[in-house]
């Protein structure tokens, strides 16, 4: 992998954070999120909860790079899917501004 400047980064200096959406069982959805690095879990009820932990998570570690991973999602209909996909496009475009 490179980072933004095309240095080679190795693995080991990546913080990873994991994402996988997942049913509530009451027909909304939630992100579960797992900081490779530390092993904590959150389980986010919104974009705006999956980006606090993103940045707790980015503040927190010593490493300099950063990779957000979306996990295949199993278990979550494609319109839970389509939904996240849209707030968290939604959301960054929002931050852009």
């Amino acid at each position: 992998m490179k980072n933004d400047r095309g240095e080679e980064v190795r693995s080991e200096d990546i913080l990873v954070v994991e994402a996988e959406i997942v049913p509530d069982g009451l027909g909304g959805w939630f992100i579960e999120a797992t900081n490779k690095e530390t092993g904590e879990k959150r389980m986010c009820k919104n974009i705006e909860e999956y980006s606090a932990f993103l940045n707790e998570s980015v503040y927190t570690t010593q490493k300099e790079n950063f990779q957000a991973v979306w996990l295949e999602s199993p278990k979550a209909t494609p319109s839970m899917i389509a939904e996240v996909r849209k707030e968290l496009m939604e959301y960054y475009n929002q931050m852009e501004r």
